[in-house]
């Protein structure tokens, strides 16, 4: 183990995550690795593959070493956070799960540095997805009426695979992301993009629209 990763390891945290997921049949593989300062609470669940390896999620990741972390990284787990694969979570994120609510990622997911994903009720998250410091959230947080009728305060958000979200992309309540799409930096995503039945669309604006079809990323 190389020194910088024992020296800059939260070996609390670390513990604390991986015993939350499984006890000690998962701390002694320890798939669950916390660098740095992290603001931890755990009152719900967290499940991760029956095969988990080491350091298949990292909180506080390496990946971004262009600017010197704030400090506030943030995991609450009150709901169920299902983990599929490989996750790389960066800097100053924060990852929040209500009550009953569940949070599902699939493998091969980076999410960058200064990012909010805040599920109320059910986010799911494709493989081979890369978030750019995106805000990500299935609720209105407060009541709205339109016309004195009460609108829904929840919906599902659902990121396809092999989706590009650019930097500072925003994703709110009931936003279906096809697969292999990419979104524009600052966009502001409110709809299901999928109700036309491509794949491979460009999206951006606020409020943000299909600019162009048969476009993707590869990273």
């Amino acid at each position: 183990m190389e020194l910088h990763s024992i020296f800059h390891t939260n070996w609390l945290a670390t513990f604390l995550l991986n015993y939350h997921a499984g006890g000690w049949r998962v701390v002694l593989r320890m798939p669950i690795k916390v660098y740095g300062s992290l603001k931890l609470k755990l009152r719900g669940k967290i499940i991760l593959p029956a095969n988990a390896q080491r350091n298949m999620v990292i909180i506080n990741a390496g990946f971004e070493d262009y600017t010197a972390s704030a400090g506030r990284a943030e995991v609450c787990i009150l709901g169920t956070w299902q983990i599929d694969g490989f996750l790389r979570i960066g800097p100053d994120s924060c990852i929040y799960v209500n009550d009953g609510a569940r949070l599902q990622f699939g493998h091969n997911i980076y999410i960058a540095r200064d990012s909010r994903i805040l599920c109320y009720n059910h986010i799911t998250v494709g493989h081979d997805v890369l978030m750019g410091g995106t805000y990500v959230t299935d609720s209105s947080h407060h009541h709205i009426y339109k016309e004195g009728t009460e609108q829904p305060m929840y919906g599902d958000v659902v990121v396809g695979d092999y989706v590009y979200l650019g930097f500072r992309t925003v994703l709110l309540k009931g936003t279906v992301i096809p697969a292999r799409s990419v979104v524009g930096s600052g966009a502001v995503c409110v709809s299901d993009y999928s109700k036309s039945g491509a794949e491979e669309l460009f999206i951006c604006g606020n409020p943000a629209v299909v600019k162009a079809t048969n476009v993707t990323a590869k990273f």
